[in-house]
């Protein structure tokens, strides 16, 4: 026979942890708003205009990304090299890749790297408002915020003591194959109120791809 006390005890102890947990999530996600410049100024910069120069690491030509971000839902980037160019364009899920005078809607896992691209640009506001799909763990130095979306799974290192987001790591499937693609954010500066990084390192599993360096940023009003 099941012990009515005990039972309530568990269930007080079960509500007491989530709680807690949801309380500290919470606490992070303020203070990194306040960190990054606040709500409002970081509205504001939910939809921007960036341009990055690309130092390619893994053997190709150096290049340029001419990026436009709206959170949460769309994003689109121009990846302009000497021989090529390559646009990728994500709306509210739909996903469709041109390059020469080809054009190809995006599925599976061309499909979900997108979904990945943007996701790792997810603001601090933008995790708030996904709190409770958020699973909170820590090393020594970070706090590591777990987002699901589906399928996918992002993870965001959160620094301790800046409490700016310095990388983010998402796994993309193959079939019974994955990959982690790794972003580290560096050198932030204040732009348009908000903190913003100005240098991104790309790593695809453990090579080293590319090193992006800002060149231009601008607000987008909607």
């Amino acid at each position: 026979m099941i012990n009515p006390i005990k039972s309530a005890l568990a269930t007080l102890l079960l509500l007491t942890s989530l709680s807690a947990k949801e309380s500290v999530s919470d606490e992070i996600l303020n203070k990194m708003i306040d960190v990054y410049g606040g709500e409002k100024n970081i509205i504001k910069m939910n939809s921007y205009e960036q341009v990055w120069l690309i130092e390619a690491k893994a053997g190709s030509s150096n290049g340029s990304d001419h990026r436009r971000v709206s959170l949460p839902s769309s994003l689109s980037t121009e990846l302009t090299y000497p021989d090529k160019k390559e646009t990728r364009t994500l709306i509210n899920g739909y996903g469709v890749k041109e390059f020469g005078d080809k054009k190809v809607v995006a599925k599976g896992p061309m499909l979900d790297a997108m979904k990945l691209q943007l996701m790792r640009l997810y603001n601090p506001l933008v995790l708030k408002n996904r709190a409770e799909n958020i699973e909170l763990g820590s090393d020594d130095a970070n706090y590591i915020l777990t987002l699901k979306e589906g399928e996918l799974e992002t993870k965001y290192f959160v620094s301790k003591r800046e409490y700016l987001i310095e990388k983010v790591v998402g796994k993309l499937s193959f079939g019974a194959k994955s990959m982690e693609f790794v972003t580290l954010y560096k050198d932030y500066e204040k732009q348009e109120g908000v903190m913003m990084p100005t240098t991104e390192v790309k790593y695809a599993g453990e090579v080293n791809t590319a090193v992006m360096k800002l060149q231009a940023l601008k607000a987008i009003n909607n």
